[in-house]
């Protein structure tokens, strides 16, 4: 009883966070009074441009197929890693795909966590992914006007089949690839962290803006490919000086817990250690990597609204004192 009056509180307070907008509330909770107990079922009852908000859940979600702008809201993800994320620390996570189709124009998602082997799929523009844990993105057509901002990334973000334009990749953590060979660009690639330890090439990209970025491996780079202008960029593996790019970096010195033996939470180990050499490494003397800049990226991806991350609720009331709740908020960035 005691965890659904804390799931109630959180979803009241939510509501009142965000009663500006048309809100549809997804909780597949047993017994748990929600709008909704699937994605799919709430974009059929949305209308356009409103709010659907994830809450989190032991149990899995399935995806859904957007046709029609909508925003879609989880409550971020590694949130029993690092400190005032949630009050509740269960992620909304998705283990069937979520696809942008034609209709879907101006839709934007955040907060959201995507399994192994489940994908988000753009096929079209004017689309938004901001902090999600994401396995893969994947792009199947052309597509203009995207926005991928302070993600985390455990494959690729992969326009490999896609062709996207006007286009941004920034403040990312990405452990395999950004993939983008049939872009005509203009694409702007920046203040990312790639750690893959399997490709060669963890930026591969044509027609783009290729700076601050710090490449982990070394034995990787970027690959230089044509139109690409490639500046700023921190590297581990060996190569020469040119453009402000920096090689044979000890990674160790750049990150706060590169080796992990700080036991910091797994995106915040990427943040910059003091003295870091990515400080002051990047154009106009900013920082390399994905915690600097306008779109910085927030630990945990909480989500951009005010969110309360201690909640104290008694499992029973009384007639003379009532439910006594306390709560905890912080606002968001």
């Amino acid at each position: 009883m005691k965890k659904n009056l804390v799931l109630m509180v959180l979803s009241v307070l939510m509501c009142s966070f965000l009663s500006a907008q048309n809100l549809h509330r997804v909780n597949n909770n047993a017994d748990f009074d929600a709008d909704f107990t699937t994605l799919q079922d709430a974009v059929t009852a949305a209308s356009n441009n409103d709010t659907i908000y994830m809450e989190g859940s032991p149990t899995r979600y399935e995806g859904a197929t957007i046709n029609k702008p909508l925003t879609i809201v989880g409550p971020g993800y590694f949130l029993d890693e690092n400190p005032e994320t949630q009050a509740s620390n269960v992620p909304a996570t998705f283990d069937t795909n979520i696809t942008f189709a034609s209709g879907s124009e101006g839709s934007t998602i955040m907060g959201c966590e995507f399994l192994s082997g489940t994908d988000l799929i753009i096929s079209i523009n004017d689309i938004s992914v901001i902090r999600n844990y994401l396995h893969q993105l994947e792009f199947t057509g052309t597509s203009n006007n995207i926005v991928v901002i302070q993600n985390y990334v455990y494959a690729n973000i992969n326009a490999g089949t896609g062709d996207i334009t006007n286009t941004i990749i920034s403040n990312n953590i990405i452990r395999g690839a950004i993939y983008a060979q049939n872009t005509s660009g203009p694409l702007i690639v920046s203040n990312n962290v790639c750690w893959t330890t399997s490709w060669a090439f963890p930026i591969d990209c044509y027609n783009a803006s290729i700076q601050n970025n710090i490449i982990c491996n070394q034995y990787s780079t970027i690959d230089p490919n044509s139109g690409n202008t490639i500046s700023y960029n921190i590297m581990a593996a060996d190569g020469t000086d040119a453009n402000g790019n920096q090689f044979n970096i000890d990674m160790n010195l750049v990150f706060a817990d590169f080796d992990g033996s700080l036991q910091l939470s797994t995106d915040g180990k990427w943040d910059l250690r003091d003295g870091s050499p990515a400080i002051g490494a990047g154009i106009g003397e900013g920082d390399c990597g994905a915690f600097y800049g306008p779109t910085s990226y927030v630990l945990s991806g909480l989500p951009n609204f005010p969110h309360i991350y201690e909640a104290e609720v008694p499992a029973s009331a009384t007639s003379e004192s009532g439910l006594q709740v306390s709560i905890k908020v912080k606002s968001g960035e």
